[in-house]
């Protein structure tokens, strides 16, 4: 994998873009980074499952696909039919494809950075933006490369660090069910009462980012791919050093919500004062974070941009 520079994920330039499309896009991973077996897997590509996954060759997966593994083994877990598996695949898969969101996405870029360019002089970052959607679009190998890897569950997947907030799936007994985005900005995406006064499983993608981050064995995927910025990470690393002393969180939503996480003596924290740390730092969700460590040094800094894919 091409090593990548967390500074450099929030780049509104093309390199940024580039950069993020290396985060989600790059296949990175194979079946058993998502703790699922060869036998289950087999069975997902007769099922038409991940078409995604090019035929006769080893199964490799991007982060997109990681995920969306964690997805199918989650809805495995609790029993829910082939056929229900097939109807969210069409609907985040299949449905993209036919639809060419890719195209799509292409074009509404280049028609944003036109009309932007009638109310006042382009940037150079946005010139090459510009330049570079152009002649995407008029690249058909490109192009067709697009189309397969851009969704609309990457695009949930790039909701999610976009706004911080938790995305996901939710299921309906009677078998309907649909994506949201918590995001108070958009409140048509949002979980409703309704929605959640009815049976119902809750599968939270973000959940799985979480997950991912707080894994130590990532570590080294996670400090060259943007996931934490540097600063984030510097906490991950004093935390599993056992080095915190306590740590101060002073929350988004809120400047009023200050939370300060004090460890014990041998510098260990809660388990779930530490998945509460992992996942403000994964969703971005936090306005900002003082460290102290057991060997006396400090870091204190704020929330930076978001992640936009």
């Amino acid at each position: 994998m091409k090593p990548i520079i967390p500074l450099e994920i929030n780049r509104q330039d093309l390199a940024g873009a580039m950069t993020r499309g290396e985060l989600l896009f790059a296949e990175n991973f194979n079946y058993k980074d998502a703790a699922v077996d060869n036998k289950t897997l087999n069975a997902w590509k007769l099922h038409g499952l991940l078409d995604f996954v090019e035929k006769g060759k080893w199964a490799k997966f991007s982060f997109t696909g990681l995920l969306w593994l964690k997805v199918l083994e989650t809805l495995r877990r609790y029993g829910c039919s082939v056929k229900q598996m097939k109807e969210l695949y069409s609907f985040f898969f299949t449905r993209a494809f036919d639809e060419n969101l890719a195209e799509k996405n292409l074009i509404a870029q280049i028609d944003h950075y036109k009309q932007l360019g009638k109310l006042r002089i382009l940037t150079d970052d946005e010139v090459n933006l510009l330049h570079y959607a152009t002649k995407v679009n008029s690249d058909s190998e490109l192009k067709s490369v697009l189309r397969v890897e851009v969704s609309y569950f990457s695009q949930l997947i790039m909701n999610c660090f976009d706004s911080g907030s938790e995305a996901g799936i939710i299921l309906f007994q009677n078998g309907v069910f649909k994506d949201y985005l918590n995001d108070p900005d958009q409140p048509e995406r949002c979980l409703t009462s309704t929605d959640l006064e009815k049976p119902h499983l809750r599968i939270p993608v973000s959940f799985y980012i979480v997950e991912f981050i707080s894994d130590e064995s990532r570590s080294g995927f996670i400090s060259r791919s943007g996931l934490l910025s540097e600063d984030e990470f510097a906490v991950l690393k004093e935390m599993r050093r056992k080095n915190l002393k306590s740590l101060v969180i002073t929350f988004k939503d809120s400047e009023h919500s200050i939370e300060k996480i004090e460890c014990n003596s041998a510098g260990l924290l809660k388990g779930e004062e530490a998945k509460k740390i992992m996942k403000s730092m994964g969703l971005k969700n936090y306005s900002s974070i003082e460290l102290k460590t057991r060997d006396g040094k400090t870091l204190s800094f704020v929330r930076t941009e978001k992640i936009v894919f």
